[in-house]
């Protein structure tokens, strides 16, 4: 077999050599870079500030590890407005409070989970708040025969740590839309109504706390927020509603 070597040494082959050349370069150069594929398979599902709905709907939650006294009168003020709100409670306080969390059950609200103790879940491993939420369970179940299906962190501390732990017990982890900072003397009832009111959408999530101007404040808030045509229901319902995002 004869193989033809083109030689360079001249003119026209050089010139070809050359374009063939240029060519080359422009294919390498110009053509597209593989992209990454993405993948969810390490990403855990993050807080839950407000839920992204076309039904004019809200939730009203009420953090529970203090303020025993003032929960009755925050069932009464819900019960007598035919309105449903999201418990949050911590484990040792349901353990040291089993009638009061019994009423919150009688009255049709959920209850969820806050904690066993108010720890601080960021300076907590996986394991650790695992423990934590699942005791606070545990025990809610045992006293009233209900299994919480969300959870607030205490001091709405967040992590990689406490995000994956609610991930492995699937808890939608739930923050707040509108913070009445009813726990601050400050913060009167005219700033709480007004602040809920002003800031209200649909898919919003309102924190509250037992106080004694929360037990003021609630029917007013209840009242102004029905006046702007919203159904006040449990988290667990508005999440079905629409899309959980996280940003406030």
């Amino acid at each position: 077999m004869w193989i033809k070597v083109i030689s360079l040494r001249s003119p026209a082959t050089k010139v070809v050599a050359l374009f063939l050349l240029f060519l080359a370069s422009v294919a390498i150069f110009h053509s597209p870079a593989t992209a990454p594929v993405p993948t969810t398979e390490n990403l855990e599902p993050g807080p839950v500030y407000r839920v992204v709905t076309t039904q004019r709907a809200m939730a009203l939650t009420i953090n529970v590890v203090w303020g025993t006294q003032y929960v009755p009168q925050l069932l009464q003020a819900l019960t007598a407005a035919h309105v449903k709100a999201t418990f949050m409670v911590g484990g040792v306080w349901a353990k040291k409070n089993p009638t009061v969390l019994e009423q919150i059950v009688k009255d049709g609200m959920q209850v969820g989970n806050h904690g066993w103790a108010h720890g601080h879940p960021a300076t907590m491993s996986v394991s650790e708040n695992v423990a934590d939420i699942q005791k606070t369970n545990e025990i809610v179940h045992q006293l009233v025969g209900v299994t919480p299906a969300v959870y607030a962190p205490p001091y709405g501390e967040l992590g990689g740590a406490v995000l994956k732990a609610t991930s492995l017990l699937h808890m939608p982890l739930v923050m707040w839309t509108i913070d009445t900072i009813d726990w601050r003397p400050s913060s009167s009832v005219p700033y709480m109504v007004n602040k809920v009111l002003a800031k209200a959408r649909p898919g919003a999530i309102v924190l509250m706390h037992p106080t004694d101007r929360t037990v003021k404040a609630l029917p007013l808030i209840i009242e102004g927020l029905k006046s702007q045509g919203y159904n006040l229901v449990t988290v667990s319902a508005l999440l079905k509603m629409g899309t959980p995002v996280g940003d406030g």
